[in-house]
Formats: structure tokens, sequence, C-alpha cells
């Protein structure tokens, strides 16, 4: 009687577990696009102005086997992300297929291109301050995943907008 119990007590476990494992993996960042640029563009970056381009970037990895997915295999499982802010709509990000964004003359993407992104451009009018931000992604089955920069609970690594001078 232990044996069959401790064995039903160990599935459950193991089903509770396969359950609640993570189906992706997000890895994301912010940079300056060159539209307003006033400093350095593609470089990472928390503090823009008003009139700058905030470009969000998110790459999405399958959990379970560590592999990057490329365009074909989001496409074929109906993923989605998008950027939630403080202070404005939640935006969709998009995911270019191979050779969209190539330099004209080049052939297939530039190198790094196999990522979501998400341009913003910030409002002349858009308040200065600081603005929580995380990105959410979706496939077309309901599994998620969430990527909140480390810190941003504790409010360390939010957008800084600031009025030019």
């Amino acid at each position: 009687m232990r044996k069959f119990l401790l064995v039903l007590v160990a599935g459950l476990l193991g089903t509770i577990a396969a359950a609640q494992a993570p189906t992706y993996f997000v890895k994301a960042d912010m940079v300056r696009g060159a539209q307003g640029a006033m400093g350095p563009v593609c470089v990472p970056n928390s503090v823009f102005f008003n009139g700058e381009m905030i470009v969000f970037r998110a790459v999405v990895y399958d959990a379970a086997t560590g592999e990057e997915l490329k365009f074909d295999e989001v496409q074929s499982r109906g993923i989605t992300a998008t950027v939630v802010m403080d202070g404005r709509d939640p935006a969709q990000m998009f995911f270019p297929p191979p050779g969209e964004g190539a330099e004209e003359g080049e052939e297939g993407p530039p190198p790094g291109a196999d990522f979501f992104r998400g341009p913003w451009a910030i409002p002349a009018d858009f308040p200065a301050g600081m603005y929580n931000w995380h990105i959410e992604v979706t496939d077309a089955s309901g599994n998620s995943a969430v990527f909140e920069p480390i810190g941003m609970a504790i409010g360390l690594n939010p957008i800084t907008i600031q009025a030019p001078n």
C-alpha cells in the first residue's frame, strides 16, 4: 500500500511540475532607434528624450529545448509579442520574415535580426518620467511567457523619458 501511495504521489507531483513548466523563455532589451536620435543608435539604453524612438527587441526560446525560435517556427506556433508600458496602450511587436531589414544590395537579414521588434516614437508631448515596461509572449495554443527586466519589480530598470533642454 505504501509503495502504491508513493508511486501515486510521485506521479501526481511529476504531472503538476510538467503542467507548470514554462513553454517559452524570452530575452529582451530596448535600444535607441535612428529617428530623432540624441545619442548612439542600436545600443541598449534606458534614458530617452521626446521625439526619439525606442525599439524594444525580444528573442523567444523553446523552454524545453533551449532553441531560439526562428521566423518559420514563430509563424507555425502563432506566437505574438506585445510591449506593455505604463502610460500607453500595449503595442504589438512584429517579427519580419528572413531577408527583410537587409541593407540595399545585401542578401538576407542583417546579423542578429531574428527577433521581434517593437518600435515606438516618443510623442513630443509625452510626459517626462520613469515608466515600467515588460513584454508578453503568447501562442495560438494559449501558452505564454513574460519578460520583465531584472529589478523592475522594485523599480530599478524603468524607461526614463526626459524633456529636451
